[in-house]
């Protein structure tokens, strides 16, 4: 344990701190258990701390952080069991309150000044949640309230889920500025006739809503995408496109929509062109096609090469880029369907969107490569381990496929 600016006060029945945590000045543990894993940082300044005041509070009966979370400064935490997994930030003025149990599963981030109350609540993996989103609001802590939250699920700046009544939220949903799901609506007397609602809310996986008010006894289906300013009152059928308020779905079986073949060339064309002037790179995307890759697009920035295969046989395509005459010696990073099973290079990375799983080698690189790809919608299930990408412990949700479980939310291999 690491005290850069005094000991921490921890008052626990059982404690369990890797020697390298490091705790920042007025920080203060009181629980039954605490564990505390390898390369944590609890209370430490950043660089744009200069205005934050020192000091963590975390009163709860179980404390278990895994290997590198971090806590911000002024950031207090209250609750039952706080269970957070590796990597996880709460950033600095931020303010948890779960009184049974709060899991959030690793490598989500809770940024500044954000908000999180209610009695059970469970996030998947890759939570991103902006600044004064908020998860609680009035009736968060009686009995009935719970939230279940996918992986890669995005909460917008003052974005607000109320949790009066149970709320599940699918994977990969973004949830944009300013978006409110409300489980209770009550003010003036229902006596006198006048609206009251408990109820809760349930979002399908791969649902986009940028940006609208969400009433209680709502469910909104797998794979569907709400206007902005929408107000939606009823059920959206799976795969719908609704607008307006209250919201309509104005056409049906919308999404998705697989590109075929042809649309993934343009794709890959236009989002590697972009890819370069992002890099800063006056490197030009040319045809792979004299060099067995057919019409595939190709962006050589000289340290790197980045080929995008939109063939469905992308997988043989890869190998033979690699064979007699191509980039053998090379570092390449690939993405096309299948390519994931192909026998490439040790220093090759295959991005596979059909498995939605990367294998073989990690760097900045890559790492800069899929977290673009992901401002496309576009994400994997695999992270990087030191050198090498590893697969997460869950198997990837399915556009086609019905709604995943919660059980394994929170695990990685």
């Amino acid at each position: 344990m690491i005290a850069r600016h005094g000991e921490p006060r921890i008052e626990a029945n059982r404690v369990s701190i890797a020697d390298d945590v490091e705790f920042g000045p007025d920080v203060v543990i009181e629980a039954e258990e605490v564990e505390i894993g390898p390369g944590a940082r609890i209370g430490m300044s950043g660089d744009d701390d200069f205005r934050t005041p020192p000091g963590v509070l975390i009163r709860a009966q179980r404390v278990v952080f895994g290997p590198k979370v971090g806590i911000g400064r002024a950031v207090r935490i209250e609750g039952g069991s706080i269970l957070l997994d590796e990597g996880v930030r709460i950033l600095r003025h931020s303010t948890v309150k779960v009184l049974d149990e709060l899991r959030i599963g690793a490598f989500g981030t809770v940024n500044e000044s954000c908000e999180i109350g209610g009695r059970r609540i469970t996030i998947g993996q890759e939570l991103w949640m902006l600044p004064t989103a908020k998860i609680g609001g009035g009736s968060a802590y009686e009995l009935p309230s719970r939230l279940d939250i996918g992986h890669y699920v995005h909460l917008g700046v003052q974005t607000l889920v109320n949790t009066a009544r149970p709320v599940t939220i699918g994977h990969e949903v973004g949830l944009g500025t300013r978006t409110s799901i409300y489980t209770h609506g009550a003010y003036p007397s229902r006596l006198q006739g006048f609206p009251v609602a408990f109820d809760g809310v349930e979002i399908g996986d791969f649902a986009w809503v940028p940006g609208a008010i969400i009433n209680p006894g709502v469910r909104i289906g797998r794979n569907c995408v709400v206007g902005v300013n929408s107000l939606v009152t009823s059920n959206l059928p799976d795969g719908s496109l609704a607008v307006g308020s209250p919201a309509k779905v104005v056409k049906e079986n919308a999404y998705p929509r697989p590109f075929s073949e042809e649309q993934r060339g343009r794709f890959f064309a236009e989002f590697l062109a972009r890819y370069a002037v992002l890099l800063g790179s006056d490197a030009r995307v040319v045809s792979g096609g004299e060099k067995g890759l057919g019409g595939a697009p190709l962006l050589d920035i000289g340290g790197v090469v980045f080929v995008g295969i939109a063939a469905d046989d992308a997988g043989q395509i890869a190998e033979s880029l690699a064979g007699d005459g191509g980039f053998e010696d090379r570092r390449a990073v690939l993405i096309g369907e299948g390519v994931g099973a192909a026998e490439l290079p040790a220093g090759w990375t295959a991005l596979d969107p059909r498995s939605r799983r990367i294998r073989g080698a990690a760097d900045p690189a890559s790492e800069r490569f899929v977290n673009e790809l992901r401002r496309y919608g576009i994400r994997f299930y695999s992270r990087p381990r030191g050198d090498a990408y590893v697969d997460w412990d869950v198997e990837p949700p399915s556009f086609m496929g019905a709604t995943e479980g919660t059980s394994e939310r929170t695990s990685e291999r």
